[in-house]
């Protein structure tokens, strides 16, 4: 039997998959999508980072301006600018600006950072202006003595924690206001503190001396007395005194090998001196926010009387130190009416 090959056909079966073209254009898109997706996360990061980086300097310029205002609303507290009857008032005891420093400028043991301000504020700054009970001075000894009671003599309480502790401590300024003239004053250090009673009855029995050639600090507190020493034709009797401070603002310079930026630092001194505060390194360097690069201050003397302003202007940056240059500043200004000036 014959087998008939015309009517045959050959089935060619049809090829499965994809072929190597359409592989690739497919990786092509693949590639495409996933670079435009990492491309949107890489942006929206990147604005989630700078807004979160204006925010904490926005915090942080926020934390430096009210400290700053809190201390100049309270500089001079107590008269510490008012001299003896017809001599003018002196606002650079209570408030001077050291400008634009040059590197390694110092703030007590430490330094500030080039190019900046350094505000040096004094005055009974934290604690109370205590009313006095009695008020006694040997002026050959050149020491004297007082008394604050917890209940004044006008009847109101006062807390006489912080005068306790800085006799505690010894070597405090006290600054005490005269009740014969108003505004003069004396700046002398405190000798001791003798507490007694209880209650609304408790009293502190203060001890000061008025000898500028005794101790480190004599001579700088009483060079800030009305007339530049104890005026003693003024101090027979005292009415208020209090806890006289003194403290500096400054920019720290930035440590790239510890990997910290620039710092808006507070220092306390002893008034009238380079001695940090009860001696201790780390009250030179209270740091009040990070990221703050600039201090600007302009002080101003306004209207037809005694009046004056004070303009402080802070910079900030974030970023590690040595990027920190390539980073957008932002800045912040406040003006303060100095409501002891007068």
């Amino acid at each position: 039997m014959k087998l008939d090959r015309r009517g045959s056909a050959t089935v060619r079966r049809s090829d499965s998959g994809a072929s190597l073209i359409e592989m690739l254009v497919a990786f092509g898109l693949t590639v495409t999508v996933s670079v435009g997706a990492l491309s949107l996360f890489v942006l929206h990061q990147r604005l989630a980072r700078a807004q979160l980086e204006a925010a904490s300097l926005q915090q942080a310029q926020r934390a430096v301006h009210l400290e700053l205002r809190r201390a100049l609303r309270a500089a001079g507290r107590g008269g510490l600018i008012h001299q003896l009857p017809e001599q003018p008032p002196r606002p650079e005891l209570a408030l001077a600006v050291e400008k634009r420093v040059s590197a390694g400028h110092p703030v007590g043991a430490t330094t500030a950072a080039e190019g900046t301000d350094v505000l040096i504020v004094r005055g009974v700054i934290n604690g109370p202006l205590y009313w006095v009970d009695d008020f006694s001075f040997d002026s050959a000894a050149r020491r004297g003595s007082f008394s604050v009671r917890a209940l004044t003599p006008y009847g109101s309480d006062q807390s006489l924690e912080m005068l306790q502790e800085a006799g505690d401590a010894g070597d405090d300024a006290l600054l005490l206001v005269s009740g014969a003239a108003p505004g003069v004053h004396a700046v002398a250090p405190i000798v001791d503190v003798a507490a007694s009673g209880r209650g609304r009855n408790r009293t502190l029995r203060v001890e000061f001396h008025a000898d500028a050639s005794r101790g480190s600090y004599a001579a700088g507190f009483l060079s800030m007395s009305s007339g530049g020493s104890w005026p003693a034709g003024y101090m027979g009797g005292v009415e208020r005194v209090g806890v006289l401070e003194e403290w500096r603002f400054y920019v720290r310079p930035p440590d790239p090998g510890g990997g910290r930026g620039s710092q808006l630092a507070m220092a306390r001194l002893y008034p009238g001196t380079d001695i940090a505060w009860r001696r201790h390194s780390a009250n030179l360097a209270q740091v009040v926010a990070d990221d703050i690069s600039d201090l600007e201050v302009a002080v101003e003397e306004v209207g037809d009387g005694p009046g004056w302003t004070v303009t402080v202007a802070t910079t900030a940056r974030s970023g590690e130190p040595a990027a920190a240059a390539l980073r957008a500043p932002r800045t912040a200004t406040t003006t303060i009416r100095m409501r002891n000036f007068q």
